[in-house]
């Protein structure tokens, strides 16, 4: 198994305890979005799925309060021969 390695960026580490607001950007369609403040209200992070409809829903992207993408999360489905696409 390869070894992964994770680097992070200064400005998301926090030297104590802090509590995150998550706000659901769009209160009529499911899983349109979310954003993500911190206790003094700046914008820490966006999460956004940019599918057309419903079944391409299965890719959810954070990012940083620049837009820029940090993680693109897709969700593993299985094919018509039973393997994992």
């Amino acid at each position: 198994m390869k070894r992964s390695e994770v680097i992070v960026d200064g400005s998301f580490i926090y030297e104590k305890e802090t509590q995150l607001t998550i706000r659901k950007t769009c209160l009529f369609f499911p899983g349109d979005g979310l954003t993500v403040y911190d206790c003094s209200g700046h914008l820490v992070f966006r999460v956004d799925t940019y599918a057309t409809n419903a079944s391409h829903r299965s890719e959810l992207v954070l990012m940083d309060p620049s837009g820029r993408c940090l993680l693109t999360v897709r969700r593993k489905r299985v094919d018509r021969r039973k393997r994992w696409a």
